[in-house]
């Protein structure tokens, strides 16, 4: 027997009336899956239900579920209803670009990019060849002459931590890495632009010397921990911007009644 459909109310966030409904449509319903606070097999409410809940017409919903059918989170049975798949999710990893717009999807993502790079800085002080070190070094000279041109500074500093990557000479980590493109674009970008002018760029800087002294020494775990460290700075900086700004529209909010 399916598992019954639970009641939609309060089920869902409201909407931020994107651009995209659909797709902020099939975000939320798909962070239920993950969160298996939809499971395996559960049918999912109705078109009808799940357009009343967003406030969206009908059309709306079916783009939505269509597209998580496309990626292999639910299927659907004619004349029944729509279901969770019973091993929902893409045959691959990926990271959509609507989980970048999620702060807590986001955070997540985060947080899987620095163990991933933690562990790179650690196998790169390993396995890296000594031309692999000068590409490391020159990357490193190109984020210091940057300064606070914070666009010039993002690019070069993505190259140094892709520089990392490739000097653990297993293009799996650089696969992965890859992977995390964009999101890693934007943060260091909106970092960037964020701490021009301010210590942050110098303090940035010394953390970048940090991981290349370490991998020039060879010493992995040292390499491990500085790496750690930067992105957990950053991180840090990331959600006290968030917060500031969240806090700000909220003033802004507030003024207006």
């Amino acid at each position: 027997m399916a598992i019954p459909a639970p009641a939609p109310d309060a089920m869902f966030d409201s909407l931020n009336r994107p651009d995209n409904l659909p797709d902020e449509i099939a975000q939320q319903i798909r962070m239920k899956i993950i969160s298996q606070a939809f499971e395996p097999g559960q049918r999912l409410p109705t078109e009808f239900e799940l357009s009343q809940t967003f406030g969206v017409s009908r059309n709306v919903v079916r783009e939505a579920i269509a597209r998580l059918k496309l990626s292999g989170y639910i299927e659907t049975r004619r004349g029944v209803g729509s279901f969770v798949a019973a091993q929902p999710g893409p045959q691959h990893f990926e990271i959509l670009p609507a989980d970048l717009l999620q702060p807590q999807a986001l955070e997540q993502i985060y947080q899987l990019r620095l163990e991933i790079e933690a562990g790179a800085a650690a196998l790169a002080a390993e396995q890296r060849t000594d031309s692999q070190l000068d590409i490391l070094r020159d990357a490193l000279l190109r984020v210091d002459a940057a300064g606070d041109d914070w666009r010039h500074g993002a690019d070069r500093a993505i190259d140094f931590h892709m520089a990392v990557c490739q000097a653990t000479n297993n293009p799996y980590f650089v696969r992965l890495l890859s992977l995390f493109g964009r999101a890693i674009g934007d943060a260091v970008r909106t970092l960037r632009y964020t701490s021009a002018g301010t210590d942050r760029v110098a303090q940035i800087e010394t953390e970048h010397h940090q991981i290349f002294d370490a991998i020039a020494a060879r010493d992995s775990e040292a390499a491990r921990a500085a790496m750690r460290t930067h992105l957990s700075n950053g991180m840090q900086r990331r959600r006290a911007l968030l917060e500031r700004t969240d806090a700000s529209a909220e003033r802004d909010s507030t003024a207006l009644k």
